[in-house]
């Protein structure tokens, strides 16, 4: 059995890996890091003078690894209280597995963002689907004295367990990934009698989509010219708009589809238009 190990007294973070057979190195080092990022996520917010993660011990076999925060002043590690970090951070993994293992023995506890339920599936991959699996995550705290180890608590998470909160995860983040795609996608929306003036106008016919040259601007939606397209009707809505008037001179009252993409519009649809008011020193 290899082993690195530090002994320090203090608080340690207990974790320990149990795959019940061989485990891919690359889904080892993913897991760590997993675990590091929702460490970081929580606890060094203040940057480069917040606490570190550091290994202290670790045992090969079923996989044992033993953490805790430590600051680190002019490149010197240096020890420092951190009872309080590592008695949140235990919680904050058992609360995380915890609460897509067994939801309904949690009710009252909000899950895990979707950022740390994506690293909790990561740090649990080593472990999934595998026949005795078996994740253990303690707090342990070694006495100043006589530097023995004291559990101050302990979770335990079976196979079964594992593989529910991963599949349970998965299905939050499709949800979410669902929700984002429908946010980003292309939208219309309908307004009435709105004041449209055009920037620029081509001679030719009116489009419905593609490639325009016919731009403008509706002040109460946004002041940046937006590409132009007509809907088409037994009348050219261009024609009915050009006809009798120089369009960028005047002011159209049209009905609009306003396009959408990721919330910001994006170009304008004219279905429909009222009334078409010629500019200063044009004739009625």
């Amino acid at each position: 059995m290899a082993e690195l190990y530090s002994r320090r007294e203090g608080d340690r973070i207990v974790i320990h890996l149990d795959p019940g057979q061989p485990v891919e190195l690359g889904d080892l080092s993913e897991s760590f890091a997993a675990l590091a990022r929702i460490y970081d996520r929580h606890y060094r917010n203040d940057g480069e003078g917040a606490p570190k993660l550091f290994v202290t011990k670790l045992e090969t076999g079923s996989i044992l690894l033993e953490i805790a925060p430590f600051a680190v002043l002019m490149g010197v590690i240096s020890f420092m209280d951190g009872s309080v970090i590592v008695a949140e951070f235990t919680n904050r993994l058992w609360r995380g597995i915890k609460s897509f293992a067994s939801p309904s023995d949690l009710p009252h506890i909000q899950p895990p963002s979707l950022e740390d339920a994506h690293d909790i599936r990561e740090f649990t991959k080593p472990l999934l689907g595998r026949k005795a699996a078996d994740l253990g995550i303690k707090h342990a705290r070694y006495e100043k004295i006589d530097g023995e180890k004291r559990t101050m608590v302990e979770y335990h998470f079976d196979e079964a367990e594992l593989n529910r909160a991963a599949i349970n995860i998965e299905k939050a983040l499709e949800v979410e990934q669902r929700a984002i795609a429908q946010e980003l996608a292309p939208s219309e929306q309908l307004r009435r009698e709105v004041m449209l003036f055009l920037d620029q106008a081509n001679r030719g016919p009116g489009k419905e989509a593609g490639r325009t040259g016919d731009k403008g601007v509706i002040p109460e939606i946004t002041d940046k010219p937006l590409p132009v397209y007509f809907k088409k009707s037994v009348q050219s809505l261009k024609d009915q708009m050009t006809r009798d008037v120089n369009p960028l001179t005047s002011a159209f009252v049209v009905d609009v589809l306003v396009l959408m993409v990721e919330a910001e519009p994006r170009g304008y649809s004219v279905v429909a238009v009222h009334n078409a008011m010629p500019g200063d020193g044009e004739a009625d």
